[in-house]
């Protein structure tokens, strides 16, 4: 495991926020809204230049009693370049990112073969390859979000099981191939980072982001950091009891809420016999939601469904108090507006009106690419700052 440590100290960090937030300012001006000495501020920043992370671009304007011109200073975001993975249980999305969020190169792969923990490690390291478009001293990090429950701390992975695997030490076989810092973490956590950083989330502190596809996740910010929980499992919703009187008789593949709520459960229930003799193809998912205000059996699945869903959610916002819930994944991406109007009314009845007037909900904007630029997001904070 390679050491890690963030790059920038206190003051460097102080300084480096300001460039970054500014996009043009001097250094007087950084001293002034720093409250750091003159001195101190252009020795900083003069580090920053001969590293190549700050450039002094122009000449700004003279103050109103003259004097020579500042030179106004910018942050260079492709001084150096992240690169974010996001294994899903049906694709694989890779990117190359600068330290704006701006993706450089990208590339996608099917994990749908995937089986063997040999075929899992050589596709990732596939795709890191395939978006590694600068010199390796040039790449800060590499963040990679999987389908599963993972240790933190080593970056083992504990179980996935959309490919049955388990015990996978992905955190070591990628630092060794690379010799770069590298962080893994569940995907939804990720997301949740991703829309933080870049997206649906932008200026909250607390953040309950849920993914709603093949099954049903969450990711969670509190007070501005990631949480992830003692063992790094922290946002399984998908095993949270929502009908105890009827679950505690029953035994799930997936968790108890995707017995209800999930892309699994949605194929299963659809395949049923009673409902096929209705179609001459089997219905999709889409296809169930999209019809479900004109089929009695589509609009009630999708009723109960949404029902269950509330509940959790409502269990949340009680529990956290988030700013944002953000509704994302594959259902509820393209599914939110239809959701929403579903979950709403469960949610006025069972959460007291002084809680939920205060909560926003939106849907996630960064579609696709949240994991990824999550895993961007998280690399910056560990190894450079916090973003």
């Amino acid at each position: 495991m390679i050491p890690v440590s963030r790059c920038l100290r206190e003051t460097e960090e102080k300084i480096m926020r300001i460039v970054r937030n500014e996009g043009l300012i001097s250094r007087a001006d950084i001293s002034r809204k720093s409250g750091l000495s003159k001195p101190v501020v252009s020795v900083v920043v003069n580090n920053f230049i001969s590293q190549g992370s700050v450039v002094e671009v122009k000449e700004g304007e003279s103050s109103n009693r003259g004097g020579k011109k500042p030179m106004l200073l910018s942050f260079v975001p492709d001084y150096k370049y992240v690169i974010g993975v996001d294994v899903g249980g049906n694709k694989l999305i890779s990117i190359l990112s600068d330290l704006d969020g701006r993706i450089v190169e990208k590339a996608k792969f099917s994990t749908k073969s995937i089986c063997y923990e040999k075929a899992f490690l050589e596709l990732v390291e596939k795709s890191i390859l395939e978006v590694m478009k600068v010199p390796i001293s040039k790449v800060m990090g590499i963040g990679i979000g999987v389908p599963g429950t993972v240790n933190p701390e080593s970056g083992s992975i504990f179980y996935m099981p959309a490919f049955g695997l388990r015990k996978v030490n992905l955190r070591s076989h990628i630092e060794e191939r690379f010799e770069v810092p590298t962080f893994v973490s569940n995907d939804v956590t990720l997301n949740a980072l991703g829309e933080l950083w870049a997206g649906a989330a932008r200026g909250c502190r607390n953040v309950f982001l849920t993914a709603l596809g093949t099954g049903t996740g969450a990711g969670l910010i509190i007070n501005n950091e990631l949480y992830e929980g003692t063992s790094g499992v922290a946002g399984e919703i998908g095993y949270m009891i929502t009908d105890w009187s009827r679950e505690k008789n029953l035994s799930f593949v997936f968790g108890s809420l995707e017995s209800w709520f999930s892309g699994y459960a949605f194929e299963k229930l659809l395949s049923d016999e009673k409902l096929l003799s209705e179609f001459e193809n089997e219905p999709t998912v889409a296809q169930m939601f999209d019809y479900s205000d004109v089929n009695p059996r589509f609009k009630e699945i999708v009723t109960v469904a949404c029902e269950h869903l509330s509940v959790v959610i409502a269990n949340v916002i009680t529990l956290l108090d988030p700013d944002v819930v953000v509704i994302t994944g594959g259902i509820g991406y393209n599914q939110y507006d239809r959701i929403l109007s579903l979950i709403m009314p469960v949610l006025k009845r069972t959460v007291p009106d002084e809680i939920l007037e205060r909560v926003t909900f939106k849907r996630g904007e960064l579609g696709e690419m949240g994991v990824s630029l999550g895993a961007v997001c998280n690399v910056q904070r560990k190894v450079f700052m916090e973003v």
